[in-house]
């Protein structure tokens, strides 16, 4: 009988026991819930950068009209290449109104496309035009959402050039042709009743043609090839030169330009001649454009700073504009996960985060690449398993108590 009872007690104890046991590991995180805040871990690339100031050089010469003109009309893009001689715009003196101009303007590139369009050999078919079509005026569209003003002059001009070849499977070629000779008898009515005559301008040397001039044409590339810190202060406070009316463009000789800038010497001390630099340019209506260069002569330092001249070899007809800029050197491209630096906490002597998985707290050890005053970019300690931070993982900022693999409830605050 006494051991009888001494069972009954020794299995109520064991099953208090497992009632307390079960409790306070499934059920008390719901009476003591806790509040945290999490943030999703974003892979990201990060530039440590400086800011200088410097100028660019190229051995450019101007080219002018014959006399004033009231219109002018350009055969080539900015950017594009043009052999000597060649005759890269047309322009008009006479007495001709702005109505007329526009609609000589507009005769003009509707004739030079549509001789365009009648000199490919290549045949398309009716599907291939109509997809032609589809696709030119989708990137119109894309271009016209993002302000990508270039791109959409470009891809307007695709959408026309599509239309004239559904015309020209359409019609023929022989109707083409008279719409031509239309054109042509519209142009030379427009002339006769104006008496204005377009006039054409060629070009004195080979060349990148550029459509506008700024002043400092003058300066050549060539007559700074190893520019101290004076000559860089002397470069920056050169004036500009008065523009003649009659400019017209400009010719740029080679396909590369310099831009002369004056470093901070602990930086410049990192360069070399021959190594590659990226410089990041804010240009007015495309944003930032980064260029690639290299250095190509790094002088002395004075009053510790360096000037320094990089080499450019990307020539685009935005780069043409540059002059007088603050562009940014890129040091060093960093790329990881970005997490805050809330979210970064110290555990037994090792930096890492607390990422929610299920029900559990896992921590997971980072090392720290990159480190700005809201966020750092870590990449993680360990390549494989559960412990490995990952791109998605949802991390904890935030929150009391917590510990590697602790199961806990919690309400989310993002």
């Amino acid at each position: 009988m006494k051991f009888k009872t001494l069972f009954n007690v020794l299995f109520y104890i064991f099953s208090l026991i497992l009632s307390l046991y079960f409790f306070f590991s499934f059920f008390s995180s719901s009476l003591f819930s806790q509040q945290v805040y999490s943030e999703i871990a974003e892979e990201t690339s990060v530039d440590d950068y400086i800011d200088i100031s410097g100028i660019a050089l190229r051995d450019e010469v101007v080219l002018y009209s014959d006399e004033d003109y009231r219109f002018i009309q350009y055969n080539y893009p900015d950017g594009a290449r043009i052999a000597r001689y060649s005759q890269y715009a047309s322009y008009n003196s006479d007495n001709i109104s702005e109505n007329q101009m526009q609609i000589l303007s507009y005769l003009d590139k509707k004739r030079d496309r549509l001789s365009e369009t009648l000199g490919k050999s290549t045949q398309y078919t009716s599907m291939l035009i109509e997809q032609n079509i589809k696709n030119s005026i989708i990137s119109f569209l894309n271009a016209d959402n993002s302000n990508d003003y270039i791109r959409k002059i470009a891809d307007f001009n695709d959408i026309q050039s599509s239309f004239d070849q559904k015309l020209l499977q359409n019609e023929g070629s022989s109707y083409i042709k008279r719409v031509i000779d239309s054109i042509n008898e519209e142009i030379e009515q427009i002339h006769s009743e104006t008496g204005a005559a377009l006039k054409s301008l060629y070009s004195p040397s080979a060349g990148y043609f550029y459509s506008n001039v700024d002043g400092y044409e003058y300066l050549n590339m060539s007559d700074y090839q190893e520019p101290t810190v004076a000559m860089y202060n002397t470069l920056m406070h050169m004036p500009k030169h008065e523009v003649s009316q009659l400019a017209v463009g400009k010719l740029q000789h080679y396909s590369y330009w310099s831009f002369v800038a004056e470093v901070p010497s602990d930086i410049a001390s990192d360069l070399y001649v021959g190594k590659s630099v990226i410089l990041e340019f804010e240009l007015d209506d495309v944003g930032s454009t980064r260029v690639s260069t290299f250095v190509a002569y790094i002088s002395r330092p004075v009053n510790d700073m360096n000037s320094v001249r990089f080499r450019c070899g990307t020539l685009t007809s935005e780069l043409f504009g540059i002059r007088k800029q603050s562009p940014r050197m890129i040091l060093k491209t960093y790329t990881g996960l970005k997490v805050s630096n809330d979210a970064l906490r110290v555990l037994d002597n090792v930096t890492g985060v607390f990422v929610l998985s299920a029900q559990r707290i896992l921590f997971k050890p980072v090392e720290i690449l990159f480190v700005t005053d809201e966020y750092s970019l870590v990449k993680p300690k360990i390549s494989t398993g559960e412990y490995a931070l990952k791109a998605q993982d949802e991390i904890v900022i935030g929150g009391k108590g917590l510990s590697d693999n602790k199961i806990m409830n919690y309400t989310k605050n993002d």
